[in-house]
């Protein structure tokens, strides 16, 4: 009886530790660049979501886009703050509105020489904040994937 409840524990406790969504990267190239976002396959399969970083080849500038703050308004301008581990970077955004789904998201344009950039693809935690809005975003320490 002591080991089948042990064992019922056990179930449980990894069942728990599986309940929050595990994302990874994502890499897609298509005629207007390449994207590189989170998905997360308990929301879709292929969708990126949360964050996507988007650039053209042979161009150093980066766009980054990220639907965390549901209150953001077209045009408004916002500071997105993001966390990889333990370091953090600050940037100024403006909200834009979606083609695809019509919310409206923070844009804000970087290079690639930013060190986040590299903070991103070996991080193990990523929390994301637009405004006041601070959304933690689970890798489940995934790296890059194509």
């Amino acid at each position: 009886m002591r080991i089948l409840l042990a064992g019922l524990v056990l179930c449980l406790a990894l069942a728990g530790a599986r309940a929050a969504p595990q994302g990874h990267w994502a890499l897609r190239e298509a005629s207007d660049g390449v994207r590189a976002g989170l998905v997360y396959p308990d929301y879709s399969p292929n969708e990126f979501a949360g964050l996507i970083l988007s650039c053209m080849p042979g161009s150093p500038a980066v766009t980054v886009t990220t639907q965390v703050s549901p209150d953001l308004k077209q045009g408004q301008r916002v500071e997105v703050v993001i966390r990889a581990d333990d370091r953090r970077a600050a940037y100024r955004a403006r909200g834009r509105t979606s083609e695809l789904d019509g919310t409206v998201e923070a844009i804000f344009d970087t290079t690639l020489a930013d060190p986040m950039l590299a903070d991103l693809a070996n991080a193990r935690t990523l929390v994301v904040t637009v405004g006041r809005a601070t959304k933690p975003l689970p890798l489940g320490g995934a790296a890059f994937n194509n």
